[in-house]
């Protein structure tokens, strides 16, 4: 995130630094899903059948 905004603000480097953005938004989407579906292995909830 600060590479991103000095690219975008300190070097004016919009056009990377969009890209950049556009690719953190795809990312972290991906992450947060992987997570929330892996989450089942590492929790266990007491009266659950499993």
């Amino acid at each position: 995130m600060i590479h991103l905004f000095q690219e975008a603000f300190q070097f004016l480097h919009m056009g990377f630094a969009s890209a950049m953005a556009w690719l953190l938004f795809v990312i972290i989407p991906v992450i947060t899903v992987v997570q929330v579906k892996l989450s089942n292995r590492f929790v266990y909830y007491e009266g659950e059948d499993q």
